[in-house]
């Protein structure tokens, strides 16, 4: 492992202990606010700021840009001079915009200046999913290579596994979700189909897994929305999950998340089914483009229908 580096874009969010304990790198992408542009601070405090402040409301003019091919190569050259011999560089899916085209720009300029022999191999990988399944497939390749699984073949494993993770998106404002994606332009998420419920209360989750999306669950109020995404992500527990990992954002204080009904219940059955259950804050991009107070969460698993009622 101590020779693998994983960077990622700052779409994908783990918990700060994870991230520094194993140096995994995340590149910025650009933030406006009614023409304010930053980088994303890729800090979990100015994130709940951000969230908790209003500046990410529907009435405001918020949208982002994929980081460019060169803060990509900066990053990637940062984790080879500190001696990755292997980089993988995971992204968001790549229908979700230019980050996949940008980290693979970049990855060409970097093998460019690599002196002739050498060993560093650095190569993009489309995580064909978004937010917390993005975090999910980070996490199972860490968990991989720390079993001194040999570095090629945990890429060429995640390569195929990527295409089972089932990321749910519960969007806290559906319809500020449907018109931010409409302006990107989104194909990966189906948002359209959450047209209606901003009007009549009701919070449509949405599955995102091999780069598509279907609308798993429509429930009544968010607080019933996130208790059968719980209930669901349990049934799967005991169902059998393909890595032993369950990953939950959420655009909101993690207290909040942790008071929610259902969550009890699935931390006291991950526990027993011996599934490790990640939390951590949304990233700012998650925050954007689902609504702050949005939740994501997501697993590893075959094929199957929804259980959440």
């Amino acid at each position: 492992m101590n020779k693998t580096a994983i960077v990622v874009d700052s779409a994908c969010t783990l918990p700060p202990r994870l991230l520094e304990k194993y140096n995994i790198k995340r590149v910025p992408i650009s933030v406006a606010i009614n023409g304010d542009e930053f980088p994303d601070p890729c800090d979990q405090a100015l994130s709940l700021e951000f969230f908790r402040s209003g500046q990410l409301k529907r009435k405001n003019t918020v949208t982002t840009e994929p980081p460019s091919a060169e803060t990509f190569a900066a990053v990637i050259n940062e984790a080879i001079a500190e001696g990755a011999e292997q980089v993988f560089v995971q992204t968001v899916n790549r229908m979700q915009g230019e980050t996949y085209n940008k980290a693979n720009e970049a990855v060409s300029k970097v093998r460019a200046q690599l002196p002739e022999g050498s060993k560093v191999t650095v190569r993009v990988m489309d995580s064909r999913t978004i937010f917390s399944g993005q975090a999910l497939m980070v996490a199972e390749t860490l968990r991989r290579l720390l079993k001194s699984q040999e570095a090629n073949i945990v890429r060429r494993q995640m390569d195929t596994l990527s295409s089972k993770i089932h990321t749910y998106m519960l969007p806290k404002s559906p319809l500020t979700a449907l018109e931010r994606a409409q302006k990107r332009g989104e194909k990966a998420v189906g948002w359209t189909q959450a047209a209606i419920a901003n009007v009549i209360g009701v919070h449509p989750i949405l599955c995102i897994v091999n780069d598509s999306s279907y609308r798993a669950a429509t429930v009544k109020g968010f607080d019933k929305s996130a208790a059968q995404l719980f209930a669901h992500a349990r049934s799967q527990l005991v169902r059998g999950l393909l890595s032993p990992i369950i990953v939950i954002n959420y655009a909101g204080p993690l207290e909040a998340l942790k008071a929610m009904n259902g969550f009890a219940e699935l931390e006291a059955s991950a526990r027993d089914c011996k599934v490790q259950l990640v939390v951590s804050v949304m990233s700012l991009a998650g925050g954007i483009y689902a609504s702050p107070g949005s939740l994501s969460l997501a697993l590893m698993a075959e094929p199957h229908e929804w259980q959440g009622a």
